[in-house]
């Protein structure tokens, strides 16, 4: 009897992986980016902390009641030349003075007469009633007179 043999070819396939783990010349690289972006977004933020400074002292000059206020109202139309000034701070302080008139109102005058008649008046004693005379007497309200040699 003869007897046959039958082969099978087998075949071994290695799986590729999905995704190779990234080289580390790769990593670094996006760790520079991640700090770049980092470093940019700083800047930005030192920059409009310096234009808020000078545009604040700005409006502060120019009267105006609520300088951060009036900052916050323009924060978004701010342009920062690469020198880090502000362009066209005087033109920002017009319009916000056009558009909030209100905010930078004339502060009415100081009292001429140290506001007098604002604060009640000086508190009757005995003693201050001993150094007046009878018309002057005469002349004050009764019951602080009543009340004042009540009093002790």
């Amino acid at each position: 009897m003869t007897q046959k043999t039958m082969k099978t070819k087998t075949t071994t396939e290695t799986p590729t992986p999905a995704e190779p783990p990234p080289a580390p010349h790769d990593a670094l690289e996006e760790r520079l980016a991640a700090l770049a972006a980092e470093n940019a977004e700083l800047r930005s933020a030192i920059d409009l902390g310096h234009a808020r400074d000078a545009i604040v002292a700005d409006l502060t000059a120019a009267g105006a009641r609520s300088p951060r206020l009036l900052f916050d109202a323009v924060k978004g139309e701010i342009n920062i030349a690469p020198d880090g000034s502000v362009a066209g701070r005087g033109e920002i302080v017009e319009r916000l003075k056009a558009a909030f008139p209100e905010q930078f109102a004339v502060p009415l005058p100081t009292s001429i007469d140290a506001g007098a008649g604002r604060t009640a008046s000086a508190v009757l004693t005995r003693e201050t009633l001993a150094k007046m005379t009878p018309a002057e007497i005469a002349a004050l309200d009764w019951q602080a007179v009543k009340h004042a040699l009540a009093s002790r």
